[in-house]
């Protein structure tokens, strides 16, 4: 059984109405003939659905008066109407209406639709709790995470926001995605997303360098995955900035191509200091060093006791002290040291 009010100006339609409504074992909690008293009966009534005459007395017609009801109750409404005309039709369509019966009404499609609209509403109203819950996880996700559609930018939670170096998500909102990335790295992210939007599959991570809405540039790592946005397949991008990563190891390349130059040693270990790259130099001669843990080779490193950064290598009457430098990933992790000479 279903709450029903009826909006009609006609007594004898509402007349109907009513014994279609008791037959079909629905109740009728009230009727009116404007649209200010249908408001003013379902805030105090709250209707399971409202059926609504188009055109009603008093300064609020039948679609105005459904509009509000939509933002203010979140009620279905059925449009009853004679009135046929493309005008009228178009703006019941964009009222995102739950119906729309034309005079006279029989009573299997009164009840017909009476079932649609509060079955339809109900589907509606679970799928814009799974929406908020979703939002609001992606708003208090602990990284940068933006959702795309056709490419475009349709949502960003506040870390992302961050990154793009705005408060405004109106600033970066409905943008082509691709016109915040380096031009060296467009035509990659490009076939990317015409993957997804031919196969609807994600991808994994991806280093990129990227601009925020001032143009200035940062490097990302960015990874996605397929999901429903409002009712659409979309893409959602989890974005980590990269740039400390990127700088350290630019920097690091500088260092190491100037050690080279000048002939001297060098070695990189990943974060458990086991050496994953030697310098050729004659200090490393006849020693195996690669793949090893500097701590597994107490005959060639002696570590500062006074500074935990700070390491000696010897080899016959050859002797170096290093001092370790960190090299960062994207989510701000050492995954490498590099010794450089001291």
């Amino acid at each position: 059984m279903r709450k029903v009010l009826v909006v009609e100006d006609d007594k004898f339609i509402s007349a109907i109405f009513t014994m279609f409504l008791r037959e079909l074992g629905h109740e009728m909690i009230g009727r009116c003939a404007e649209g200010k008293d249908a408001v003013d009966l379902c805030h105090r009534l709250r209707p399971d659905v409202v059926l609504m005459d188009i055109h009603l007395e008093g300064e609020l017609d039948g679609i105005h008066t459904a509009e509000q009801l939509r933002r203010e109750l979140d009620i279905p409404v059925i449009y009853v109407s004679s009135d046929t005309s493309s005008q009228v039709i178009k703006r019941a369509i964009v009222s995102n209406s739950y119906g729309f019966l034309i005079k006279p009404v029989n009573k299997k499609e009164l009840g017909i639709a009476i079932d649609l609209a509060y079955y339809k509403h109900k589907v509606d109203q679970e799928q814009r709790e799974r929406e908020r819950g979703y939002r609001q996880f992606i708003s208090e996700a602990s990284m940068p995470l933006m959702i795309l559609q056709d490419g475009r930018i349709q949502y960003l939670n506040n870390l992302a926001l961050d990154l793009f170096k705005t408060h405004y998500m109106e600033d970066v909102l409905l943008s082509p995605y691709i016109d915040f990335v380096n031009d060296k790295d467009k035509e990659g992210v490009s076939l990317l997303l015409d993957e997804f939007a031919k196969n609807g599959h994600g991808f994994d991570s991806v280093d990129i360098a990227m601009t925020d809405v001032h143009g200035q540039s940062l490097y990302a790592r960015i990874s996605g995955a397929s999901i429903i946005f409002n009712k659409k397949k979309s893409l959602q991008v989890t974005l980590m900035d990269n740039s400390k990563a990127v700088y350290a190891k630019k920097r690091s390349e500088v260092l190491l191509n100037y050690l080279e130059n000048k002939q001297l040693p060098y070695f990189i270990t990943d974060c458990r200091m086991k050496i994953k790259s030697v310098t050729s130099h004659s200090l490393f001669e006849n020693v195996e060093l690669k793949n090893k843990r500097i701590k597994q080779l107490p005959e060639c490193f002696k570590f500062n006791k006074t500074d935990e950064n700070q390491v000696d290598f010897t080899n016959n009457d050859k002797q170096f002290s290093f001092r370790s430098h960190e090299i960062y990933d994207a989510s701000g992790k050492v995954y490498e040291l590099v010794f450089l000479p001291q």
